[in-house]
Order: structure tokens, then sequence, then C-alpha cells
């Protein structure tokens, strides 16, 4: 699903590619993480990964209180259905429920304004911060 995603929303053309998708294998495997499925009768299409905010680029401890959603995809020809929204909306809810009081993420600015519209529809607000393309969101729980 997020490799699939992925090559549809940068048009087949992605360096880095295996390498991104080991890192997210990675992720997805990491006990630390949590992740939602968001289903069509037993059929996947979408998926949300999050885990505890850690420092600056994830190299320091972890934040108390804190969420990062690290990825939420969702099927290309499912798009515009709202599983979007739905996804983000129960990882929002489960973060609120296991206690955490923010959430932050990254995504890439150039070239991802369906994601950029679904966070400011969510509450999220760019804190500023911008590392290879890429900026910062945040919310408050």
């Amino acid at each position: 699903m997020y490799e699939r995603s992925n090559l549809a929303r940068r048009r087949g053309v992605w360096p880095g590619r295996a390498e991104r998708v080991e890192q997210v294998r990675a992720r997805v495997s990491d006990p630390d993480s949590w992740i939602l499925i968001a289903t069509d009768g037993a059929t996947p299409v979408g998926m949300a990964c999050a885990e505890p905010l850690l420092g600056v680029d994830r190299a320091g401890p972890i934040v108390p209180g804190g969420v990062f959603l690290n990825l939420i995809y969702v099927l290309p020809e499912r798009w515009g259905e709202g599983i979007g929204g739905t996804l983000l909306d129960a990882v929002l809810a489960e973060a609120k429920r296991r206690g955490s009081s923010q959430i932050r993420l990254w995504t890439d600015e150039a070239d991802n304004e369906r994601a950029e519209r679904l966070y400011l529809s969510r509450g999220f607000s760019r804190t500023g911060l911008v590392r290879d393309g890429a900026g910062e969101w945040a919310r408050t729980l």
C-alpha cells in the first residue's frame, strides 16, 4: 500500500525507493509503533503507522506525551473517498486514548497538496521547520 501510493503520487519516479521501503518495513515492525488499517470488507485500502515522538532528527529521547505519525497512505484507486480522513481521525483518537498531548508529522511540501489539505482540515499547522523539502506539522490533542 505504501509503495503503490508513493509510486502513484510521484508518477513512477521515486529516487531512493528501495531504501525507503526498507525503512518503512522496519518502522511497521518496531514494537513501539502502532498501526491502523482501513479495510473495505476484508480488503486493506489504507494504513497509518504512529510511534513515540523522539527529539530532533529522531536522535533525542522520547518526548513525553508526543506521538509521531510516521505513515498514512491510501491505495491510489481509493483516493478522494474520505479514507485518509477516517484513518487520521482514528489515529488522533488512539493517540488521545493513549494519553498523548501532541502529534507531529512531516510531509513533502512541494508535491503533496492532498495530504496538506487533510492535515489542515484536522487542525494541524506547519511548525516552520523544513528539511530536505519536507515540512513539519503539529497538532495539540
